[in-house]
């Protein structure tokens, strides 16, 4: 009973009613009816409405779909099921408010293979339309392919995320950290990349990708350009970004760069535990300008 409960709540959320699209005028009176009955509550009544709309029109797939809402306001799911079964066949999963009941319906059943068919029907349908709510659902979803050693699965819905939302966040962020755990760095670095090349501007993106350069790939001139970036935002990698930054510094043997943000970090941070080991790597890079100077 309390599944019952929780799938009537849900489906509170989803309730309205379509344009009917049939060209049999008595088919068409009959669901006109039926919608005033079902907004008033009265559900026996709009059910006996909508049986003779589809009686006089039985491809008429939006009278099956007000009839499967119907019974799901009743309680009667097993024809609820049948119905929307119907209606989804008929407007050939081209109708969103019909793909949505029947997700609803396959999470109240517990059925993942189903939540995950009609939630990426959804995505694809709607595209950047999507809400945010139908996003998150199906990135749960893909997490828990990934919890469950499925990644296949996991990336796919990643994939069709990023289709239909290509600037989302969080699919690029979350899919990169799932593959940093699966230490696959390759990965982990073209999916953050694709990210930022969408046009996502995201601290944390930044900062990781930007301490891969720099521990995992040992690129630090591609580093460089996102760490000053985080400084200058302000972010809340910023002192990290400092660390990173300084050594990136060293290791592409820029010198003045690397003076100029040891002394910004000293000045910034003046009491931090880091401070003595950054003043003596700016006395290095001031020794290395010397004789650089000299050698001239």
């Amino acid at each position: 009973m309390r599944r019952l409960f929780l799938f009537l709540g849900i489906l509170m959320l989803s309730v309205s009613v379509s344009f009917a699209g049939t060209s049999v005028k008595k088919a068409q009176k009959y669901y006109d009816k039926a919608v005033e009955y079902f907004q008033a509550g009265k559900f026996a009544k709009a059910e006996s409405k909508l049986l003779k709309a589809i009686d006089k029109d039985p491809n008429f797939s939006e009278a099956y779909l007000l009839l499967a809402k119907t019974y799901a306001k009743t309680g009667q799911i097993d024809k609820c099921q049948q119905y929307a079964s119907k209606a989804y066949d008929l407007s050939g999963g081209k109708n969103a408010e019909a793909i949505e009941l029947m997700y609803e319906l396959a999470a109240y059943n517990k059925d993942k293979k189903g939540m995950e068919k009609y939630g990426l029907e959804l995505l694809k349908l709607k595209g950047q339309n999507a809400s945010r709510a139908e996003i998150g659902r199906m990135e749960q979803l893909a997490i828990q392919y990934f919890q469950t050693g499925n990644m296949k699965k996991a990336e796919e819905i990643y994939e069709e995320i990023m289709k239909a939302k290509p600037d989302y966040t969080y699919a690029y962020l979350n899919l990169g950290k799932i593959y940093i755990a699966m230490k696959d760095y390759n990965k982990a670095r073209s999916i953050l990349e694709r990210g930022i090349a969408a046009g996502v501007d995201n601290e944390e993106i930044d900062f990781i990708l930007a301490s891969m350069y720099c521990n995992e790939f040992k690129e630090y001139k591609k580093a460089i350009p996102l760490l000053e970036k985080l400084i200058k935002n302000n972010s809340k990698f910023k002192k990290d970004a400092y660390s990173y930054l300084i050594n990136a510094c060293k290791e592409t043997e820029s010198i003045d760069k690397g003076i100029d943000v040891c002394e910004n970090f000293i000045k910034e941070y003046p009491e931090d535990k880091l401070t003595p080991e950054v003043k003596k790597r700016l006395e290095q890079f001031k020794k290395v300008k010397e004789s650089q100077k000299t050698k001239k």
